[in-house]
């Protein structure tokens, strides 16, 4: 059997990163989520001035107008989102928790307030917290693909695969045009063994993204452990064509190889990844 190995480490790397669009569908940057409140000119400017710095990531800058907005519109859900979401770029969750507790005692119907409260106690590991309000951001509104892709993190998170699985169905059906949607989905399946469903997924997502190197690789493994073994060469040899530096795709593709005994050509995929610092 092939080992998840080029899902690892540059895999959770990607998801570092890649979690930023997550958070994007869920509200992309800095907005407003509260409707109805006025504020004064003064404090509408900083807190426009804010939201640039934050978009530029001078967050530090951004956090500043932000507080000398709330300086003259103390009851301002929006600013305090904002400011939630300053502290959390620079991994100050606890004091983005107090953010967005605050957007939420004044406007109660603060979805996204409330769904980045649960981002920032998934940061910090708290995953129960992190699920109960998520699930409060979803019964205001069931329809955000966002929320539902990050509730699937958690259960990722927590290698509760079968609930991430069901919740990624839940977000390529309201957003089924995102192909980073489908890569995940498509590798909480092949952490369920559910290899058929993997080749549905990353179809789908080199459908919408041809040039998607995970989704190639999560083909190659499913293929792989379908047994297809001369399709999952080509399916590597297109992953690796566009991430050529992946240790761990090298050696997976030598495991396929050296599966069809063609041990030469496994040994120099064998040879590539320790040259790239894969250690086996």
């Amino acid at each position: 059997m092939i080992k998840n190995l080029f899902l690892g480490k540059r895999y959770k790397k990607w998801m570092m990163v890649s979690l930023l669009v997550v958070m994007a569908l869920v509200a992309p940057g800095c907005q407003s989520g509260s409707q109805g409140h006025e504020s004064t000119p003064e404090a509408i400017a900083l807190n426009e001035r804010g939201i640039n710095f934050y978009n530029e990531g001078a967050y530090d800058k951004a956090i500043l107008n932000f507080d000398k907005a709330l300086s003259l519109d103390p009851s301002n859900p929006e600013v305090y989102f904002n400011k939630g979401q300053s502290l959390d770029a620079m991994q100050r969750f606890d004091k983005a928790i107090e953010c967005y507790d605050k957007a939420i005692q004044l406007d109660a119907n603060f979805a996204d307030a409330r769904a980045y409260m649960g981002i920032s106690y998934s940061n910090k590991g708290q995953y129960d917290k992190a699920i109960e309000n998520i699930d409060k951001a979803i019964a205001m509104n069931n329809n955000n693909a966002g929320y539902w892709a990050y509730k699937g993190e958690i259960y990722k998170a927590q290698e509760n695969y079968k609930e991430a699985v069901s919740c990624y169905i839940k977000a390529t059906a309201l957003k089924s045009d995102y192909y980073d949607l489908w890569d995940r989905l498509a590798y909480a399946q092949m952490k369920s063994k559910l290899y058929e469903d993997v080749l549905k997924s990353t179809d789908k997502s080199i459908s919408l993204n041809s040039a998607g190197a995970f989704a190639w690789g999560y083909k190659a493994k499913a293929l792989h452990e379908l047994r297809r073994y001369d399709e999952a060469i080509v399916a590597f040899d297109k992953s690796l064509a566009l991430d050529v530096s992946n240790p761990a795709l090298w050696y997976s593709k030598g495991l396929t190889l050296e599966t069809l005994k063609r041990d030469a050509e496994a040994k120099k995929c064998y040879d590539k990844a320790r040259a790239l610092g894969y250690q086996f």
